[in-house]
């Protein structure tokens, strides 16, 4: 099915495919598609034949895994404009190592793995690029270990809420809920109920109040100042 213009342009506009030139960009397109999930729905399994790497137009994604005993950990949530499991198709991989399921509806771009790694194997200026995006995610991923495993829930649910504000922001902040509670949890490694306290002990210290799906940080340079961002 070809991919309509404004889900070209999205595509244009995420790094890994800025350098492109127009016949290489024109080339991925007539392999990429768009495809649509509905909340709960599966994009792919663990051990699935890696056959295509994605760029979420809309929705929320979680990738996630089980543990022995049957638990889900949440390893990730991709928000709109991420891309995810390019660095699988790039390692060689086979297989994809977790799932990725809708936490909602969502429209995700599934960009063909071998059409992609001919252009990089033409364009080392392209190589440049994913090299440097990469290697910004890997950063990550290395604070969010730091995070997981040198600090509490407080500080976890604290660096966690303040990814979703501006890094200035010194007024009190209306944070919607996009995902479920018990979703946030696994993501930041603690059970459902020890969330719901150290909620419950940050509204009681005034730094948070909770509507709902809503939750508001009352002072958000105080909680910058406990987690040191």
């Amino acid at each position: 099915m070809f991919l309509e213009k404004k889900y070209q342009d999205i595509l244009r506009e995420n790094t890994l495919f800025k350098g492109l030139s127009e016949n290489e960009f024109n080339d991925l397109v007539s392999h990429t598609r768009l495809r649509q999930l509905r909340v709960d729905e599966v994009l792919f399994s663990k051990h699935q034949a890696a056959t295509h790497f994605f760029l979420l137009v809309d929705g929320r994604i979680k990738l996630s895994i089980l543990s022995i005993e049957g638990a889900e950990k949440v390893v990730d949530i991709i928000n709109p404009r991420m891309t995810f499991a390019e660095a699988i198709i790039l390692n060689g991989a086979s297989g994809y190592p977790l799932n990725a399921i809708a936490l909602s509806d969502a429209e995700v771009i599934c960009i063909n793995a071998d059409a992609f790694m001919n252009i990089l194997k033409s364009s080392p200026k392209t190589c440049i690029k994913v090299v440097s995006c990469l290697s910004m995610r890997l950063h990550k991923l290395m604070t969010e270990i730091d995070r997981l495993s040198l600090h509490n829930a407080t500080y976890r649910l604290i660096s966690y809420l303040l990814e979703n504000i501006s890094s200035d922001e010194i007024e009190a902040v209306d944070i919607k809920l996009s995902i479920p509670k018990h979703v946030i949890a696994s993501r930041i490694s603690v059970t459902p109920e020890t969330l719901s306290r150290t909620l419950k002990q940050l509204c009681k210290d005034n730094l948070l109040e909770m509507h709902d799906r809503h939750i508001i940080l009352i002072n958000p340079a105080k909680l910058r100042s406990l987690v040191d961002i």
